[in-house]
């Protein structure tokens, strides 16, 4: 499931060192104006990169100075708290002998075996995705602690696509009428 850590070139499926944040969140306040939330909560995770390899790359401007390609990046706090009770159908399905295999559910969930580095199994819950500046990444020095191999870093893709992808139950009916050919 993962490889030595190769380079420091960040990808998408690197996990972090463990790090402080906030958790991006706004509140919006009158005459549309956005501010955060007085009393933000810190956190201490690990981090996992959920944006694509080329998002994360950097660039000479035409001043020659570097900037990122994108201002903000996707990551995810990487949760030790499996969301399922060992031996339960869910738990199950969740792990599914630790391949991920795209054509489970529970979709919003990806599954890190235990592994020496981390020291338990762990997910990522792609509801607590968030957005953090490009910047902060370099400027804050974190650092990959592991990356994924080859294919388990496809299967995070699929998993994120199929996450993106979900149809909301009640148009289902909608989609099979307009796609008859395509819906499953």
């Amino acid at each position: 499931m993962f490889v030595a850590n190769k380079s420091d070139v960040l990808r998408q499926g690197d996990i972090l060192k463990k790090t402080h944040f906030v958790p991006a969140s706004f509140h919006i306040l009158k005459d549309d104006q956005i501010a955060l939330p007085q009393n933000p909560k810190l956190i201490y995770s690990y981090l996992v990169i959920l944006s694509h390899c080329c998002e994360l790359q950097w660039y000479p401007n035409p001043k020659g100075k570097l900037v990122p390609r994108r201002q903000q990046v996707l990551v995810a706090p990487l949760s030790l708290t499996i969301p399922f009770k060992h031996g339960t159908d869910e738990y199950n399905k969740l792990i599914e002998n630790g391949e991920n295999r795209p054509d489970t559910d529970p979709v919003q969930y990806f599954y890190f075996r235990d592994n020496e580095v981390i020291g338990a199994e762990s997910v990522i819950d792609f509801s607590t995705m968030m957005p953090i500046k490009s910047k902060l990444l370099r400027e804050i020095g974190m650092e990959k602690l592991i990356e994924l191999d080859v294919k388990n870093r496809h299967l995070l893709r699929i998993r994120l696509r199929d996450y993106f992808s979900r149809i909301p139950e009640e148009e289902w009916d909608e989609i099979k009428r307009l796609f008859p050919n395509e819906a499953e």
